[in-house]
C-alpha cells in the first residue's frame, strides 16, 4: 500500500491517463447537466449562476475551483503548501481540462439534442453522465497523479477538522445543494428551484457503487499498462524493510483460516497451533492493528476484518478520490494496518492466522496453506448454542450479519468472492467431518507444505 518509485515512462503514462480521466469527468458533468433533471451536487450552485450570468458553466466552475485551491492554503498551512507546491499547482491545469470538457460537451449536446427532450432521453443522459463520472473517478484513482480541486479541498478540510473524508464530503455536497437552492430562489424571486432535482439525488447515490464496481476491474489492467507488467521497487527505508520481510516470509509455511460463522474456525486454528507448535494469531492481532492504525483497540475489535456499516453507507461515504494508502476512511485505515500487521506476522515465522482476509493478503506466498471452513445450518446453530450460548434465532442473525459483512469486506478490498473455492487449497465441511478430522486433514496438508518449503 506504499507509494512506489516511478520510471519516467510510467509518469508520462499516468499523466496521460489522468488527463483523460479528468476530461471524462467533465464530460460526465455536462451530460448530467444536459439531462435537465438536476446536476451534480458540487456543480449545482455553479449551474444556477451560469443560468443568470453571461458566464458558461465551465467558466464559473473554473473560478470556483480556483477559489477552492486558494482556500486549501489556509486550511493546510503555508509550510505544507511550500513542501507540496507542485501538487497544488497541478490543480490549475486540471481545472482547465475539466472545465473545458464541461463546456465543449455541453455545446455539442445542445446542438444534437432537441429543445425539450422526452423524459426517457433525460434518464439516458443522466445514466450516461453518471457512468462517465464514475469511469473518470476510477481512472483518476488508478493514475494516482493529482486530485481535482473539489476533492482536494474536501481532503484538506477533513484534515483540518480531523474528521473522516466521507463525512466531510457529504456535508460539503449538501451545503452546495442548499446554496444552489438559495441562489435559485433569489434569482427567480422564489419562483423556482433550478439545478436541483431527482437527477441530483440519483447521480449522488449511483456514482459510488459504479466506482466500486469499476475499480477492482480497472486497477490491475492499468497497473500492467503503467509498469509494462513489471513491479516497481520501493524507495523508502521502511518500505524496503517490509519488502525484505515479505520476501523472507514467502518461504515460511503459514496456515490461514477463513470461515463461516459458527464453524469453529478460531477453535480449530488454536488446536492446530498447539499441535504443530506454531504461533497463533486471532484476537492477538487486535492490539497490533490498533497500534499500527493509531486507533482504540475496542474500535478495532468491533470493525476490523469486516464492513459492519450498511452497504449504502459504505458506497456513499467511501473516499474514492485517492488510492487506499492515502485514504482517511477509518475502514480503509484498518485494512491497511491489518495488511501490514499480517505480513509482519507471517515474516516472524510459521503461524496460524484466522480471518481478516489473510488468505488474500498472503495470496502470493507459495507456502501459505489457505483453508476455508463451512458447514450446514444445523451444525452451525448447534455450535453457536454450545460455545457462544446463543439460541437459534440469535445464531441465525449473527451468521447473517458476520458472514455478510465478511463477504462485503472481501468484495470491497480484494474484488473477490469469499466463497470462491479457487482461493483456497482446502475447503472443509466441518459439519460432516467434525473438528478433530478437520484438524487432522489440515495438519497432514501443512506437514507436506512444510516439507516442500524446506526443500525449496
Amino acid at each position: 500500500m506504499a507509494k512506489r518509485h516511478l520510471t519516467p515512462l510510467e509518469i508520462v503514462k499516468r499523466n496521460i491517463v489522468f488527463l483523460i480521466a479528468v476530461f471524462l469527468g467533465g464530460a460526465g458533468v455536462a451530460a448530467v447537466t444536459a439531462a435537465g433533471i438536476g446536476t451534480t451536487p458540487i456543480s449545482s450552485p455553479n449551474y444556477v449562476l451560469s443560468l443568470h450570468t453571461p458566464l458558461t458553466l465551465g467558466a464559473i466552475t473554473f473560478i470556483f475551483n480556483t477559489l477552492l485551491t486558494v482556500l486549501q492554503v489556509f486550511l493546510v498551512g503555508w509550510a505544507y503548501t511550500k513542501s507540496h507546491w507542485l501538487i497544488m499547482l497541478l490543480q490549475f491545469p486540471t481545472s482547465v481540462v475539466f472545465c473545458a470538457a464541461i463546456d465543449l460537451v455541453l455545446f455539442a449536446l445542445h446542438l444534437l439534442l432537441p429543445d425539450s427532450p422526452i423524459y426517457a432521453l433525460r434518464i439516458v443522459l443522466l445514466a450516461a453522465g453518471s457512468m462517465l463520472l464514475a469511469l473518470g473517478v476510477a481512472m483518476q484513482v488508478c493514475a494516482d497523479v493529482a486530485m481535482v480541486p473539489g476533492e482536494a479541498f474536501v481532503k484538506a478540510l477533513s484534515q483540518r477538522l480531523k474528521k473522516e473524508f466521507g463525512l466531510v464530503k457529504t456535508c460539503f455536497d449538501v451545503s452546495l445543494v442548499l446554496i444552489a437552492v438559495v441562489f435559485s430562489l433569489i434569482f427567480t424571486r422564489f419562483g423556482a428551484i433550478e439545478g436541483v432535482r431527482e437527477g441530483t439525488l440519483i447521480g449522488a447515490l449511483s456514482i459510488g457503487p459504479m466506482v466500486r464496481l469499476l475499480l477492482p476491474r480497472l486497477q490491475p489492467r492499468f497497473n500492467t499498462f503503467f509498469t509494462n507488467g513489471k513491479t516497481a521497487m520501493p524507495v523508502s527505508g521502511t518500505e524496503a524493510a517490509d519488502t525484505v520481510q515479505a520476501q523472507a516470509a514467502q518461504s515460511t509455511p503459514i496456515i490461514t483460516i477463513t470461515r463461516e460463522y459458527g464453524c469453529g474456525g478460531r477453535l480449530i486454528g488454536r488446536r492446530l497451533a498447539e499441535h504443530l507448535g506454531l504461533k497463533f494469531y486471532d484476537n492477538e492481532l487486535i492490539g497490533l492493528i490498533a497500534k499500527e492504525a493509531g486507533m482504540d483497540p475496542a474500535l478495532v475489535e468491533q470493525r476490523e476484518g469486516r464492513l459492519d456499516n450498511s452497504l449504502l453507507y459504505q458506497m456513499v461515504m467511501q473516499d474514492f478520490s485517492v488510492p487506499l494508502y492515502r485514504s482517511l476512511s477509518s475502514s480503509d485505515a484498518l485494512f491497511v494496518a491489518s495488511s501490514r500487521v499480517i505480513r509482519r506476522a507471517a515474516a516472524a515465522g510459521p503461524c496460524v492466522i484466522v480471518g481478516r482476509g489473510a488468505d488474500q493478503i498472503l495470496k502470493d506466498y507459495p507456502h501459505c496453506l489457505r483453508v476455508y471452513l463451512y458447514a450446514d445450518l444445523e451444525h452451525k446453530t448447534a455450535f453457536c448454542k454450545e460455545h457462544y450460548g446463543e439460541d437459534a434465532q440469535t445464531a441465525a442473525l449473527q451468521m447473517k450479519r458476520n458472514d455478510g459483512s465478511r463477504a462485503e469486506y472481501y468484495r470491497q478490498y480484494f474484488g473477490a468472492d469469499i466463497k470462491d473455492p479457487r482461493h483456497y487449497q482446502i475447503c472443509l465441511n466441518v459439519g460432516a467431518l467434525g473438528l478433530e478430522r478437520s484438524c487432522a486433514i489440515i495438519t497432514e496438508a501443512f506437514k507436506a507444505l512444510s516439507t516442500a518449503a524446506e526443500a525449496a
